[in-house]
């Protein structure tokens, strides 16, 4: 007999794969990515499928999510939404860059962003953004870091709404296939005067864009050679908070 432990981590790890890897299983190919008897494996789906947290397709006879676990994931989602999510870690990246780190929500109502949390480091020089006001998302490093991985008829829209002239509009694509080759947005004083931003895109669990971070810093304070390392965390956390709203990247 397995002991309780074991069984918890098994069962906990034949959720996961629902998640991070398809969402249809048969027990033999699920025994098989996950190294484990079949007949432990069954037994987990055959519990999981009782509590409704998974459901049999009768086609093929094989497993995919159930009535429990959407009604559960609703729950999660409708009360802890990307702001109570992404808080603790935009916390712990502002500590590490030691610059002021905001969180910009989509508006997709209005095509256009708000900030909706900041959190401040203890350099006392830093620059300071409005929450809950809309903003234009073709513009700064929050906006292109959004825009850039909206479909092209959505960017399309936007800089028509925008009245963006054809010069500025062609440097926006140029922007936007630069963002999408490397993964971040960098801008020079576009949303503030003698500031750099640094943006990477949230995603959420049906791989739509839905937000940002951003590190704003004041140009005076701004070091090339500390760049790579200020990236390299903004990009970390972004795909930390979008992988606990349920992303895959590739799937």
């Amino acid at each position: 007999m397995e002991n309780k432990s074991n069984v918890t981590l098994k069962t906990l790890n034949v959720m996961k794969a629902f998640i991070d890897k398809q969402m249809v299983w048969g027990v033999n190919e699920l025994a098989r990515y996950l190294e484990s008897p079949p007949s432990s494996i069954h037994r987990i789906l055959k519990t999981l499928k009782e509590e409704h947290i998974l459901q049999v397709i009768p086609e093929s006879n094989k497993y995919t999510i159930g009535n429990e676990w959407m009604r559960l994931s609703s729950f999660i989602s409708a009360n802890f939404g990307l702001k109570s999510i992404a808080e603790p870690y935009i916390r712990e990246l502002a500590k590490e860059v030691n610059h002021s780190v905001y969180l910009a929500l989509y508006q997709q109502q209005h095509k256009k962003l708000s900030f909706v949390a900041g959190v401040h480091s203890a350099n006392a020089l830093q620059y300071r953004l409005d929450l809950g006001v809309l903003h234009p998302i073709h513009i700064g490093a929050s906006g292109k870091a959004i825009l850039s991985y909206l479909s092209e008829d959505e960017i399309t829209l936007i800089l028509k709404e925008e009245q963006v002239s054809s010069q500025e509009g062609r440097q926006i694509w140029m922007d936007i296939q630069e963002i999408r080759e490397q993964g971040y947005s960098y801008t020079l004083s576009e949303r503030k005067s003698e500031s750099i931003g640094i943006g990477a895109p949230i995603f959420d669990a049906n791989s739509k864009v839905i937000g940002s971070i951003i590190c704003a810093i004041p140009s005076n304070l701004y070091k090339e050679e500390e760049k790579g390392f200020t990236v390299d965390h903004i990009l970390s956390t972004a795909k930390e908070i979008s992988y606990n709203l349920g992303y895959v990247e590739n799937r």
